[in-house]
């Protein structure tokens, strides 16, 4: 999978979270949202100490880390909540596998950086008419 259809199904779910969490009184949101962001903190911390362990040597921790507070407010934001960390630059090529303007997509091999419905014609019995070849190459 890649970061940007991560990223649709981030604001998918979401959506869905924010419609539940609508249903619940005032008392259980505010309740709710504490939990929120304590498990997102505690992730956070896990997330930072795993960083350390796989990146450190290669000198991307800071790269990394900065990714995972920007994808740790995008959570945040996709339910609704304010964003915990500070806004902070994320290495602009991992930004443009997230970002979908533009429309790069290659129906062939099914790739690109937006989604794209094919454009097909219908197979009919007139697609099979190889006869109408040879009347084309005259």
């Amino acid at each position: 999978m890649n970061i940007l259809d991560e990223s649709i199904h981030g604001v998918a779910v979401g959506f869905f979270a924010q419609n539940i969490f609508k249903q619940f009184s005032k008392e259980k949101q505010d309740e709710l949202q504490i939990w929120g962001y304590e498990l997102l903190l505690d992730l956070y911390q896990n997330e930072m100490q795993y960083t350390d362990d796989v990146y450190a040597e290669t000198g991307l921790s800071p790269e990394v880390k900065a990714y995972v507070r920007y994808n740790a407010n995008k959570a945040l934001m996709n339910v609704g909540f304010e964003p915990m960390f500070p806004e902070e630059e994320v290495n602009p090529i991992v930004m443009n596998g997230i970002r979908n303007e533009g429309s790069t997509y290659d129906f062939f091999s099914q790739k690109g950086s937006t989604y794209a419905k094919a454009k097909v014609a219908p197979i009919t019995d007139d697609t099979f008419q190889f006869d109408r070849l040879e009347e084309i190459k005259k």
